[in-house]
């Protein structure tokens, strides 16, 4: 490695450029990727109903025929997957490539560069082990989780995602220490390898796995070799290799990210240029750096584990509730959904409905995570600079990478979450066009807006308590509201009126609690007041009026060209345009931007420039 120099990518004399320069570079990178991914997450989810619908058949009732198909059912097993896979990922990668990022950056600052490289070599054997560990657990846990949640169909898909966790490990050996030299672009690219690998080889073996079912069933009434005597079962087995078949996308494409990792490492080196080594003080010993990481990384990844563990619980309690509200109360529950559902399923099929609705909020989620994958882009590069500038003690870099971090996360935040709320209903009929998911999901997304300001704001502030060296605070924190939170999901989806939609509720409430005292015990201990009249009330000014905009311009177009799906799209589309155009007027008027900022956008220089002459930025 030593031999190896990037020419492309100085860390040391990255480090050393202004902070809050570094922090937007840096959070511009990745939020352009994450846009990307999530983008493409999204459309594999749209993809994936498509595919999921297409597995149907047609049932006699009364007075005709119905169709019988399974999109909501696929997405809850897609999502089953996911839960009981984020939290031993959590455990293997939440905490050890935070605490690398931020020792990395602690090191650097401190001028001590061989420890740098120390920390690199110390985390790879351990983050080999850790995965091989975690790969095995997580093996073990899907048979026992499925029983849980009473949902056979959900154990392929979970054993096909086992080995991403993995990867993951080994990619997170590279990440956090990429990241910690505020050097985005690796995770970046990255991520893009993900996310496209995961679209279009996922969708591509979902499509050729439900089809080549199909044709089985219907030739031979075997699926893939199984005979299965009721129709509806079958189908369901079909769903589940056909799930089984998009996840492994996922599978694909953390190993080729790993690979990608592997030869950027081998080719360009570290970052580091040779001669910083050679005039480094003596590293520290591979003991002390382990206990080093060890110390960074146990509240971290404690912290991450029990907000995974909370989702986990969360997922568990809300499909038990609703199993047991089937077969004890199945009318309250046909009252509201009879025209998605036929009879028997809510007496004796009664292992479909309890998936099919935690598919319908999964749908929803989707569009919560595309905000908090964005604001968690703002933490992840936040943490070096927030470090950097707590290291070396300078109070004035910490408040402007502090108000830094606020203002974009809320400039983001406030116009996407009001703006879901506002047009929550068109925008789930455009993207799943399924009557259930559109139906359900688009009550759960307007609540859910709420959320999503909250739930993007706290990532961001508790990546910035660890930046200031308090890393047990935000797993104190995560503890006390998880349990808020179990509490008040139970209480409210176990109300035949609310139901699914209770989960929701309760994860508002804890967001809120974690965000406003995250913020209070941020000012605190950093001793640091921000302008929180610029950085959160301007943007939320702004945002008011655009989600206002976006709903009058929306139901306006729809009186005029109707609401034929090709129509909302239009409509959609034209609500979006008035919205952004009236989000940034109002925050030009309440002089909202900052010249740093608007620099690294496209003619960034100019349009700052421009502004500046006209009294519109600071």
């Amino acid at each position: 490695m030593s031999k190896l120099k990037t020419k492309k990518y100085n860390a040391v004399a990255n480090a050393e450029k202004d902070a809050s320069q570094t922090f937007v570079k840096g959070a511009a990178i990745l939020t352009l990727s994450m846009v990307i991914v999530k983008v493409f997450g999204l459309l594999d989810k749209v993809i994936l109903t498509g595919i999921f619908s297409g597995v149907s058949f047609e049932q006699a009732v009364a007075g005709g025929t119905e169709t019988v198909n399974f999109a909501s059912f696929g997405l809850g097993l897609y999502s089953n997957a996911y839960e009981i896979f984020v939290v031993i990922f959590t455990v293997a990668t939440g905490g050890l490539p935070i605490a690398i990022s931020r020792l990395v950056s602690e090191s650097t600052a401190q001028k001590r560069f061989n420890d740098v490289r120390q920390i690199h070599k110390v985390s790879i054997p351990f983050f080999v082990i850790v995965g091989i560990l975690s790969f095995a657990i997580l093996v073990g846990a899907s048979f026992i989780y499925v029983q849980i949640i009473e949902s056979p169909y959900s154990l392929l898909g979970m054993l096909c995602l086992s080995p991403t966790v993995f990867f993951g490990c080994l990619v997170s050996i590279y990440r956090g220490y990429y990241e910690g030299q505020r050097n985005m672009m690796p995770t970046a690219v990255s991520e893009i390898i993900e996310a496209t690998i995961k679209l279009f080889i996922g969708a591509f073996l979902a499509y050729i796995i439900a089809h080549l079912g199909m044709n089985s069933y219907a030739e031979s009434g075997t699926v893939f070799g199984l005979y299965i005597a009721n129709q509806t079962e079958a189908y369901q087995t079909i769903v589940s290799f056909s799930v089984a078949g998009a996840i492994m996308g996922i599978t694909l494409g953390s190993a080729a990210s790993f690979v990608f990792y592997i030869l950027k490492f081998k080719i360009q080196g570290d970052g580091i240029p040779e001669e910083y080594y050679r005039n480094s003080v003596e590293a520290r010993s591979r003991r002390e750096t382990f206990n080093k990481i060890l110390k960074t990384a146990i509240p971290v990844a404690m912290g991450s584990l029990i907000m995974s563990v909370g989702s986990l619980i969360d997922q568990v309690i809300v499909q038990r509730v609703l199993l047991n509200m089937i077969e004890t109360n199945p009318q309250a529950l046909q009252a509201q959904y009879s025209q998605y559902f036929t009879a028997d399923m809510f007496y004796a099929d009664t292992k479909t409905i309890h998936t099919s609705l935690w598919g319908c909020y999964s749908a929803a989620l989707t569009f919560l995570q595309l905000v908090t994958a964005v604001t968690q882009v703002f933490g992840s590069s936040a943490m070096p600079n927030v470090t950097s500038a707590w290291t070396k003690g300078n109070k004035d870099e910490l408040k402007k990478s502090i108000e830094t971090v606020i203002r974009l996360t809320m400039l983001f935040t406030f116009p996407m979450a009001l703006g879901m709320m506002a047009l929550s209903f068109p925008v789930m009929s455009l993207v799943y066009n399924d009557p259930l998911i559109t139906d359900v999901g688009g009550r759960i997304l307007l609540i859910m807006g709420v959320t999503t300001i909250f739930g993007a704001a706290s990532t961001p502030v508790c990546s910035m308590l660890q930046g200031i060296g308090r890393v047990d605070l935000p797993m104190k924190l995560y503890t006390v509201c998880m349990a808020v939170k179990i509490g008040i999901t139970w209480m409210f989806v176990s109300v035949p009126e609310i139901n699914v939609q209770g989960a929701t509720v309760g994860s508002m409430i804890t967001y809120a609690i974690m965000t406003i005292v995250g913020m209070y015990l941020l000012i605190r201990y950093s001793k640091i007041k921000p302008d929180l009249f610029g950085t959160t009330v301007k943007p939320l000014i702004g945002a008011i009026a655009s989600a206002a905009s976006a709903f009058g311009a929306y139901h306006l177009m729809e009186s005029i060209i109707g609401s034929a799906r090709m129509s909302i799209a239009i409509s959609l589309a034209t609500a979006i345009i008035v919205a952004v155009i009236v989000y940034i007027a109002v925050l030009l008027i309440l002089r909202a931007f900052t010249a740093t900022e608007l620099k690294f956008l496209p003619k960034g220089e100019k349009i700052a420039k421009t502004l500046e002459k006209f009294g519109l930025i600071r």
